[in-house]
Order: C-alpha cells, then sequence, then structure tokens
C-alpha cells in the first residue's frame, strides 16, 4: 500500500514539476490564450512540427495594440530557460520555424514567433516593420505606434537570453530575389566567404541566399567580427543603420533604441531547413566561445 501511494504521490510531482518548469514573464501571464502541445497542435507551425515540439514549452499569447491584434507562439525549452533566444517575424517563413526548434532543443533558450496564419503581413503592416517604442511612427514602413509591441517583445527577449547575449534572429527569403549577398545598396556593405563562382551553384552555405545579417551605426563594418564569421564560411551582409535610413526593423531597433551592434540574422532561402541549422551551429559555436 505505501509503495502505491509513493508511486502516486512521485506521479503527481512530476506533473506538477513539469508544469512548474515552463516559467514565463509575469508580465505576459494575462496574455496567453493557450498553453501546451495537445492544445496548440491544430495550428498549423505547431503541426508541422509537432514531434520535434515534445518536451519543450509551448504558449499562444494575444494582445492588441492600434488596429491590430498580435498572436506570437513563445516557445522554450524547461531544461534550459536561458539561452540563445531567437525573433520570427513571418508566419510564411516555415523553415525559420522549424531551425528554431531545432535551437531550442540544442542550445536551450527559446523563440518567438508571429502567428498570421501562414501570411506574411498582419493586415497590411509587416511585423518587421513595426519596432518603435514611441507614441508616433517613426518610418514609412511602419502603419501606427507600437510601444506595447515593441517593449512586449523585448521584455520577453531579455528574460531568456542572457544578459550579454546577441539578438538573434530567423528569416527565410526566396530564391535570388530581393535578399541576396551578390546584391549591395546604399544601406548594406555584403562580405562573401566564397568565391562568386560557387556561390551561384547555390548550393548550401554557399547560396547566395545564406546570409548572416549584422547591424551597427558606423558606415564601415566592424572587421574583427566579419573575419571572424567569413573564417566560419558564413556569408555576411553589414547593415548601416541611422536615424535617417531607420525602416523600423528589429536591427534597426536594436542599434538606434538599444544603442547595441549585437545583433545577429541568419537568413537562408525557404525549404533550406538543413543549411539554416548549420549556420545556427557555427553562430552558436562562435557566441559560447565569445569570439564575436
Amino acid at each position: 500500500m505505501k509503495t502505491i501511494i509513493l508511486i502516486i504521490f512521485l506521479s503527481f510531482f512530476s506533473i506538477l514539476y513539469a508544469n512548474n518548469s515552463c516559467i514565463i514573464p509575469s508580465n505576459i501571464k494575462n496574455l496567453v490564450i493557450k498553453s501546451g502541445l495537445k492544445n496548440l497542435q491544430s495550428y498549423p507551425d505547431i503541426k508541422r512540427n509537432y514531434q520535434n515540439l515534445k518536451g519543450l514549452c509551448i504558449h499562444l499569447i494575444k494582445f492588441k495594440e492600434a488596429p491590430f491584434v498580435w498572436k506570437i507562439f513563445l516557445i522554450t525549452n524547461p531544461k534550459k530557460t536561458k539561452g540563445a533566444f531567437w525573433f520570427l517575424p513571418h508566419d510564411n517563413e516555415n523553415s525559420a520555424f522549424s531551425a528554431a526548434v531545432y535551437a531550442t532543443k540544442k542550445y536551450g533558450g527559446g523563440f518567438l514567433a508571429i502567428f498570421n496564419n501562414d501570411k506574411r503581413y498582419n493586415l497590411n503592416q509587416d511585423p518587421n516593420r513595426n519596432f518603435a517604442n514611441t507614441s508616433y511612427r517613426i518610418c514609412k514602413e511602419q502603419i501606427a505606434p507600437s510601444p506595447i509591441y515593441t517593449n512586449l517583445i523585448f521584455s520577453i527577449i531579455n528574460f531568456y537570453k542572457p544578459l550579454n547575449y546577441p539578438y538573434l534572429a530567423l528569416h527565410n527569403n526566396t530564391n535570388r530575389g530581393g535578399i541576396s549577398i551578390l546584391k549591395d545598396s546604399i544601406k548594406t556593405k555584403s562580405f562573401l566567404a566564397y568565391p562568386i563562382y560557387e556561390i551561384k551553384k547555390g548550393v548550401g552555405l554557399a547560396d547566395e541566399d545564406s546570409i548572416i545579417y549584422i547591424a551597427g551605426s558606423t558606415p564601415a563594418a566592424p572587421i574583427r567580427k566579419v573575419k571572424t564569421l567569413l573564417n566560419s564560411k558564413l556569408n555576411v551582409k553589414y547593415e548601416y543603420v541611422t536615424a535617417k535610413n531607420n525602416d523600423c526593423s528589429m536591427s534597426n531597433y536594436v542599434v538606434l533604441g538599444l544603442k547595441s551592434a549585437n545583433y545577429y540574422n541568419i537568413e537562408t532561402q525557404h525549404s533550406k531547413t538543413i543549411t539554416q541549422k548549420k549556420m545556427i551551429d557555427k553562430l552558436i559555436y562562435l557566441i559560447q566561445r565569445s569570439q564575436l
């Protein structure tokens, strides 16, 4: 009888501990509308990654600001709450979501992913052009002021990532589209880790669409950081951010709003999940060894 009681107690304790291990910031507790893998299994990203999401903490957050209703998945590793923490602004970038699940299980921490029924925009607002903690619009890409959105997302990121860890993002892009290591702009400068003939083959890490984005407030790119990434066989694109060319993206907010250049975004072509995982491994290796 004592054995049976002990087994029941231990089972109850295990369930209680498992539930309590899903730690979330106190400021979002009243914004959580659903939690748990089974309760969220009908959502496309969750359904696609159901098996790999087992063992992770999953919450769906909902809030309203201006004309927008925002829903965001918060997914974390209960075995290692502090760790690399990623932001995924576009719900049509499915490989990025799968790669984020991989990163969370391997390195701890977690990620925030905008839920928008597999669409890039929420109404007509790009979620990655909505960062500004002021009560007025500060760039043409932003439709309405977004202090709630901005402060909430960064408060969650800062809760999970170690203090000196960089701000991290994951994106997918189209084949040889607007984002390419072979295309510079007034605002960006490309650094190739491979010969052009190899990049044009479009394979793996050498693909023109496989890029590590960094950002800063100086016209010249940080040479040591660029060389370190290039030596790891990662193509690098540097974004020069000023108040005049601010586009309200996450990278621009980190530079202008947080006065930091500690930001990395991993871009790969849609469906290139394996490549994105390799880039995550290379980047985290450098971060954990304080080489960046």
